[in-house]
């Protein structure tokens, strides 16, 4: 469970150790905890979910007191830290981001920011992943998070939560005076449709591929993420590892007796 007094915390993220959502979060961390560690990747490693470099030797590079880029996933971020880096000392808490767009929906099962965090929880930590959704009009304005960013850091370690969720906090791609607080929601579908594989062809004429993700009309539940941040509202959602359907479950356990 998380404790008000936290010590050491440990950021990361999914978009690499240079993106500006992790200066940001570190700014906001400043605030909360006596010591802030940064190990990130050194590269943008977007999209990896929980992945790990089982077949991959690590490299680290030192970028200052307590910064270092790994050349590696953000699960592996996690990892090294708690098992090499900061084994001295843990961290009494693991923040991923700030994300550059949104984590809402399918795009969790995706995301290197929450994969990071999941990573965190595994290891013992309470983890906290963290992400700006876009505007209206697709482009990314960070004035939200910059306001209620350590605001919602310092209110969520005055809290506790059960040792086997991490949580996932979305800001909204509105104007700061137009946010309506902390709305507590579930997962959903979201708006992801499916993926898209489109070839195209190098200047040697050689065939390469870009998967990307199609959007399709947003599942609007009445206590869902898309909805809540339509409305202007930052979302917090606990997520686990479960995903059984139980209603299939009860469903085949009876099929097959």
């Amino acid at each position: 469970m998380v404790k008000k007094g936290i010590r050491r915390v440990l950021l990361t993220n999914d978009d690499g150790i240079d993106a500006p959502g992790i200066a940001l979060l570190e700014q906001a961390a400043r605030l909360i905890a006596d010591e802030v560690w940064v190990i990130a990747p050194a590269v943008d490693k977007s999209g990896v979910s929980n992945g790990i470099s089982l077949r991959e030797p690590l490299r680290v590079s030192r970028r200052g007191e307590r910064h270092y880029a790994v050349y590696g996933t953000p699960a592996d971020c996690v990892a090294l830290a708690v098992n090499q880096i900061m084994k001295a000392a843990l961290p009494d808490l693991v923040l991923s981001g700030v994300n550059s767009g949104s984590n809402l929906g399918f795009e969790t099962l995706l995301s290197g920011t929450v994969g990071a965090a999941m990573t965190g929880m595994l290891m013992g930590i309470p983890s906290i992943a963290l992400s700006q959704n876009e505007r209206a009009d697709g482009a990314l304005d960070w004035s939200c998070s910059k306001r209620y960013l350590a605001e919602t850091l310092k209110k969520l370690t005055a809290l506790s939560w059960d040792t086997s969720v991490c949580l996932s906090v979305n800001f909204p791609g509105v104007e700061p005076d137009g946010v309506k607080g902390i709305k507590v929601t579930v997962q959903g579908r979201g708006n992801v449709e499916k993926l898209s594989a489109t070839e195209t062809c190098d200047p040697y004429g050689e065939s390469y591929y870009w998967i990307r993700i199609q959007e399709g009309e947003p599942e609007a539940l009445s206590d869902g993420e898309i909805l809540a941040v339509q409305q202007g509202y930052i979302t917090l959602t606990p997520l686990t590892y479960e995903r059984t359907a139980r209603s299939e479950f009860d469903r085949l356990s009876t099929l097959i007796g």
